[in-house]
């Protein structure tokens, strides 16, 4: 197995800098160390998860005799935001989603003992925009991986190690935003900078773009907005500084006038774009926890926004339906989750920390049928524990991809697996689709296209 088990973490220091990203926040940590999970985070004999150890993921019986309806796909030419779109829920693509390898690429540099990628890359306008592992974003043609250009992105400093950041285009310009506490717009055809500007801390989150503004989150849990054509800082809100984070590249959902936005506290707070003025926030953490890792509250995923409802998960094992309007929970259900729920008609699927994928009833929280993915390296041992991450639809189905290089096809109205392929190396950043195609990224920058 590659660096991580199934989460990263990044025990973050209280203030970060730009400068020192990598010496005051350490390692990664893996939990699970690519072997057997240590007896604070699991029962020895290894067959329940602590992060799940509480979940009751019963189907509901009532909804055993509704069939479930998947959305028509449509043809998904762009997917220019970390999220697909600016809120988070792109639609169903049009695709064949049979995972038939169709090439591979070389995206730069992966992740090392100091620097992790985290990043999923964007597409617009037929090309292939990736922050790598040495800071360079690569722009690639997404049809074949034919470089057209890359672009080093640099601190003032003389460091190399930072984590964090990510990419976002819009406009014809795509938005960097760097664990140097950097965020750069770059021309998006030549790769010419446009503007930088400097933040006080390491940007944790990938960038969002809407409505004539950029948005991250910094590693002290600072959103920052800026004017996506000059650069100038619109303005910021201080959310609870929280030291220990999963290793992501969250990013916030714009719905509207509103920007909802994800914190390593377990906090999602909504605030008006226009000002920054907060609207509402809430807590995805649970009391009881059973250990420190579990006490993590990250939301490592991104929020998601449909129809006037936020769906957004946390670590510590909550997954929730916030009203956009008032703030107000729809439904909570006990289910810990680094991933982005993915929104599908009148359900929504997500994959627990322990491999659980799930399809919930978008109106109530009930669930529909739950389907165990591999957890395992070596099922017979227990040993090698897997990350998933995902889901995407394509075609009409869940894809997903894992940290061994696995990536499966699970059909959304039954959770049955249909397809099985191999990436050929680990994989920690979920899959995007544009144009009938998925898009891998491994942990060594290598780009795997299906169809």
């Amino acid at each position: 197995m590659s660096r991580f088990g199934p989460i990263a973490i990044l025990a973050a220091a209280t203030a970060l800098s730009a400068c020192s990203t990598v010496s005051r926040v350490g390692s990664a940590l893996n939990p699970f160390d690519g072997g057997e999970a240590p007896s604070q985070t699991a029962p020895q004999d290894g067959r329940v998860s602590i992060l799940a150890f509480e979940q009751d993921l019963t189907p509901d019986t009532a909804l055993q005799s509704r069939t479930i309806t998947v959305p028509l796909a449509v043809d998904l030419v762009d997917w220019s935001q970390p999220g697909g779109t600016a809120d988070n829920t792109p639609p169903n693509s049009r695709g064949a989603g049979v995972l038939e390898r169709a090439w591979r690429s070389n995206l730069g540099a992966g992740s090392s003992g100091s620097v992790q990628i985290a990043a999923p890359p964007v597409i617009a306008g037929g090309t292939l925009y990736f922050l790598d592992g040495d800071h360079r974003v690569q722009a690639v043609s997404a049809s074949d991986g034919s470089r057209i250009w890359n672009t080093q992105i640099r601190g003032e400093r003389r460091d190399r190690n930072a984590r964090g950041g990510g990419v976002a285009v819009s406009g014809g310009r795509v938005f960097v935003s760097t664990g140097f506490g950097i965020m750069v717009a770059l021309d998006a055809t030549t790769g010419e900078e446009a503007w930088r500007q400097q933040a006080g801390a390491p940007f944790h989150s990938a960038p969002t773009v809407a409505g004539g503004r950029v948005y991250a989150i910094t590693n002290d849990s600072e959103l920052v907005a800026f004017d996506a054509g000059t650069g100038a800082v619109l303005w910021n809100f201080q959310a609870i500084a929280e030291s220990a984070r999963i290793l992501s590249a969250p990013s916030v959902a714009v719905s509207g006038e509103s920007v909802i936005a994800p914190f390593a506290s377990g906090e999602v707070v909504a605030l008006l774009a226009a000002n920054g003025r907060r609207l509402w926030s809430d807590a995805l953490s649970r009391a009881g926890r059973l250990s420190s890792l579990s006490a993590i509250n990250d939301i490592a995923g991104r929020p998601a926004v449909e129809d006037g409802f936020v769906y957004a998960a946390s670590h510590s094992g909550v997954l929730a339906s916030i009203d956009l309007r008032t703030g107000q929970r729809v439904w909570a259900r006990p289910f810990a989750s680094t991933q982005t729920p993915w929104v599908a008609g009148d359900v929504v699927y997500a994959v627990s920390v322990d491999g659980e994928l799930c399809a919930f009833d978008k109106a109530t929280g009930n669930i529909y049928w739950v389907s165990q993915l591999r957890r395992y390296e070596n099922e017979d041992n227990r040993t090698g524990r897997i990350a998933w991450q995902g889901p995407i639809m394509v075609g009409g189905r869940l894809i997903l991809v894992n940290s061994v290089g696995d990536i499966v096809a699970v059909t959304p109205e039954s959770g049955n697996t249909v397809a099985t392929e191999s990436v050929g190396q680990a994989v920690f950043i979920p899959p995007i689709a544009a144009n009938g195609n998925i898009y891998v990224v491994t942990d060594d920058a290598r780009l795997v296209v299906f169809r």
